[in-house]
């Protein structure tokens, strides 16, 4: 009888839950973490230069999209307004970057912008770090708000306590698993935007520096098949599915 509930599927289903939020907060880690680009320095900075129109100062972001979607050193400035262009174009090319509107009668301007700087890099670093930080704070909540539930659990007789110390045995071992994922995807994002200028600043940096270049020799050492992409596509649903059961069945074996 025992041994029935100790089934993920019988009364220790706080582990499995646990486990599979761990791993979509990864899933949208990674989302945020892809989206992040060098070139969002430079993007950075348009949004954040001034245009006065009919005598009030209005952020360039606010009066147009800005977006690099092919070359990292070629911004393009779609103006909401036609009526705005002259000025826009005017201003930034006092701002010290030359702009050319795409064809007669276009809302877009093309800009050229040199390499991001070192600082640029720098305040992007920071914000991964930050973002890095906030995900081991995300999955701590999770854990502990899963103790919490299997404490009550406890108090009110759903389960006894011998299933309550393995379910957190195994919530607390996943944690330490995901969260080591998330930091090593985080600094591995990081020294991917810093490029040279990459330099230890977290203090599990030179621990987990390790584990990033391995990732970083397997992935040149991979080769990209096109024709795989629809499979792997179609793979990716069962595959996802999977990872949520082979990790507790580990953990299952670790905690016991």
């Amino acid at each position: 009888m025992a041994d029935q509930q100790l089934t993920p599927e019988n009364l220790e289903s706080y582990s499995v839950e646990a486990i599979s939020n761990y791993g979509r907060a990864i899933d949208e880690f990674c989302d945020v973490l892809i989206g992040i680009k060098s070139e969002d320095a430079n993007i950075a900075v348009f949004n954040s230069i001034y245009v006065t129109i009919e005598g009030k100062k209005r952020r360039l972001g606010d009066i147009a999209n800005i977006e690099s979607p092919e070359d990292p050193l070629k911004i393009e400035v779609m103006v909401y307004s036609r009526d705005n262009m002259e000025v826009i174009s005017d201003t930034i090319k006092e701002s010290g970057f030359p702009a050319k509107t795409q064809g007669e009668g276009s809302q877009y301007l093309n800009v050229r912008v040199p390499k991001p700087s070192r600082m640029q890099l720098e305040e992007i670093a920071d914000d991964l770090i930050r973002r890095t930080n906030g995900m081991t704070s995300r999955l701590m909540k999770l854990k502990t708000n899963t103790g919490l539930r299997i404490r009550a659990a406890v108090q009110n007789e759903f389960i006894d306590t011998r299933i309550a110390t393995l379910s957190t045995k195994k919530i607390d071992l996943a944690y330490e698993k995901f969260n080591k994922e998330a930091r090593i995807l985080g600094l591995l994002r990081r020294k991917q935007i810093l490029g040279k200028f990459y330099k230890p600043s977290e203090k599990d940096d030179e621990i987990l520096i390790k584990d990033v270049n391995l990732l970083v020799r397997l992935s040149n050492k991979i080769e990209f098949d096109p024709t795989s992409t629809e499979i792997d596509s179609k793979q990716n649903a069962s595959i996802g599915n999977n990872i949520v059961k082979e990790d507790t069945q580990v953990l299952n074996q670790e905690a016991i």
